[in-house]
This record gives structure tokens, C-alpha cells and sequence, in this order.
């Protein structure tokens, strides 16, 4: 990983100081679930799909080929549905995160546009909301909003111990499309890893239902992503020397 950041660090360099950028909005669409590492979790809980969104904006730094470093700030929707059947209860959560992927892209076929891309993605769990459903009677749930401070109310979801600052790893698929005036527009199919726990096994509770939440997972996600860009070209300092040079001699 230190390698790959560092990597991403020189190319980013590398690119800030040279030709042309890309820049504009991305949205994308994920479904994913939580995994629990420990068989003993694995045999208590049952987990299962949860779709969510991500909407933002991306940049790319085209820099030398066929490599390009790709980054992007965005607001997340995450979440998770638990079954224990033990309990007889399900808990469906909806996280929100401030995102930011920082992905090293290689064109592994340049004539048609595709690509791939390896790299970090860093999350921040802003808060959320989720609902508690009895099993036995499906219309009966109850909600709740998570709170990661005081507990001012026993029907919050009190996270005591919470990873809000989350690490996880992208890897992706996708095609570039070529459009009038140096636009492209792009598809990309990402899988995500999280290497993170939410949190630890015993650090949420609601009060009033006397339900504990096991936060001892990690995040998967597998996501269909669209990005618009625009192109930015940017002089150098030999360019920019050039022309001033040029103007004094005209001079």
C-alpha cells in the first residue's frame, strides 16, 4: 500500500506540472453487504444486500502513458441489512460518507478506450439512520438515527466506539468515450474492499430496545459508475518562458 500511495504521489506530481486535465460530475450506483471475519459472527448474523448511490465530481491527470492518476470527492450512500435469526429481528442501516478515491488508471487498450484502475479510497461516516424489523410481524419495525455523541435519546443507535475514518481498496474496469470538443464520457465498473471495522463488536446499542449492533464487519461493494468530463489544458513553464521570450524579441 505504501508503495502504491507513493506511486500515485509521483504520478500526481508528475501531472500537476504538464499537459491537460479532466474535469467533472460522476455518479454511480452500488450494491454490496458486510463481512464478518470471525466464523463465530458468521454463523450468528446473516447478511444481505444493500443497494445505495454515490454522486460528485472527478478529476484526471493524463500523464505519461499509459498512465493517469483519477480522483474524486464524493458523497456517499452505504449501508447494510442484517438478518439474526436467533432474534427473529432484521437491521437494515443507511450510512452516509464524504468520500475521496485516488486511483491509478493504465490504458490497457488505447484504440477502444479501456482501461483499468488500482487504488485507495478514503471514507469519513458522517452519521445515518437505519430501522429495526420484527421478523414475525413484518409490517412492525422501528427506527432509528445513529449518534456518535451524547446519548440524548435511548431510541438512537449509540455508536461509542466508531471507525469514522475508513480505508478500503478499488479495483476497476471501464471504457472512455470520445466526444466533440475534447469531452469524454466514461463507464466503469468497480469492485470495493474495505479494510476498516465500523466499529467493534459491542459499540452500538439502543437503549430502549436493549439491541446491540455488531459493528465488527468490513464493507464489499461491487458498483456501475458514469463520469462527463471537460478538457482543461494547462501551459508549462518552457511554454509560458517560450512565449515571453518571443514577445521581448518582437520587442
Amino acid at each position: 500500500m505504501r508503495t502504491l500511495c507513493f506511486l500515485i504521489l509521483l504520478l500526481f506530481s508528475w501531472g500537476n506540472s504538464h499537459g491537460q486535465l479532466l474535469v467533472g460530475p460522476k455518479m454511480g450506483v452500488h450494491v454490496g453487504q458486510v463481512q464478518f471475519e470471525k466464523k463465530s459472527f458468521q454463523n450468528q448474523f446473516d447478511p444481505n444486500l444493500k443497494i445505495g448511490f454515490n454522486l460528485g465530481a472527478a478529476v484526471t491527470f493524463p500523464v505519461l502513458e499509459p498512465f493517469s492518476l483519477h480522483s474524486e470527492l464524493l458523497f456517499t450512500w452505504k449501508g447494510k441489512s442484517i438478518t439474526v435469526p436467533d432474534e427473529s429481528i432484521k437491521n437494515v442501516g443507511q450510512y452516509y460518507y464524504i468520500e475521496m478515491p485516488i486511483m491509478m488508471r493504465i490504458k490497457v487498450w488505447p484504440k477502444k478506450g479501456i482501461f483499468v484502475g488500482i487504488g485507495p479510497s478514503l471514507s469519513y461516516w458522517m452519521g445515518g439512520t437505519g430501522k429495526i424489523y420484527d421478523l414475525e410481524i413484518p409490517s412492525n419495525f422501528t427506527p432509528y438515527n445513529i449518534n456518535f455523541g451524547p446519548n440524548d435519546s435511548p431510541n438512537d443507535l449509540q455508536v461509542t466506539d466508531p471507525n469514522r475514518l475508513q480505508l478500503g481498496l478499488l479495483l476497476g474496469l471501464g471504457k472512455q468515450f470520445d466526444l466533440h470538443d475534447e469531452r469524454k464520457f466514461t463507464i466503469e465498473v468497480r469492485y470495493e474492499m474495505g479494510h476498516s471495522f465500523l466499529g467493534t463488536e459491542n459499540g452500538a446499542k439502543i437503549e430502549n430496545l436493549e439491541f446491540s449492533d455488531n459493528l465488527e464487519s468490513k464493507q464489499r461493494l461491487i458498483s456501475f459508475n458514469l463520469g462527463y468530463f471537460w478538457t482543461f489544458h494547462k501551459k508549462s513553464a518552457r511554454n509560458k518562458s517560450s512565449t515571453y521570450k518571443a514577445k521581448k524579441r518582437d520587442d
